[in-house]
């Protein structure tokens, strides 16, 4: 009896383990990935896939196509996309102010998936902000952590108002 509840214990928590990858610290942790951002010589942007649930068919063609890459477990397209000087200015501001951020709310909305992904460098390390307006949620992937915040309102709807506009591959639904 005593082996089966240690069993089912650690099938329990392995399968929650699993459940929520991301590390849900307080804003501040983020402050390097964003404090990198606003010194960074570069700044790329990265349009995503459909959503794999929501679009399977979509998704399944659209993967095979040989201008996606894989960038932290999702699919973008290529190539990356570099936004003028006004534009690369107000993304930099907005995902750089800790106020834009709250922490993750573990609202269900269908799983991640990011409709953006905005890369720029950290020293010699690639960081990525992965946007997703489904989930109104960000995602700061570095080599040492991953970062996952809910968006403010104000936050969404100014990413939404610089990113949508690009939207150039992905098909309509």
């Amino acid at each position: 009896m005593r082996t089966a509840r240690l069993a089912l214990l650690s099938a329990v928590l392995t399968a929650g383990a699993g459940a929520h990858p991301h590390v849900e610290p307080p804003v501040s942790e983020s402050k390097p990935e964003r404090d990198a951002l606003l010194v960074s010589k570069s700044l790329t942007l990265s349009e995503g896939l459909p959503n794999p649930a929501k679009e399977a068919a979509a998704f399944a063609r659209e993967e095979k196509r040989r201008d996606v890459r894989p960038i932290a477990d999702f699919r973008f397209y290529k190539p990356e996309i570099k936004p003028d000087a006004g534009k690369d200015q107000r993304l930099r501001r907005l995902l750089a102010e800790a106020s834009h951020f709250a922490k993750w709310s573990h609202r269900r909305r269908g799983g991640f998936v990011p409709d953006w992904c905005v890369t720029w460098r950290a020293g010699k390390d690639e960081v990525h902000a992965l946007v997703s307006f489904g989930c109104q949620e960000v995602i700061f992937v570095s080599p040492e952590q991953q970062l996952r915040y809910d968006l403010t309102a104000s936050a969404f709807k100014n990413l939404h108002a610089e990113l949508a506009p690009l939207r150039a591959k992905r098909p309509d639904r």
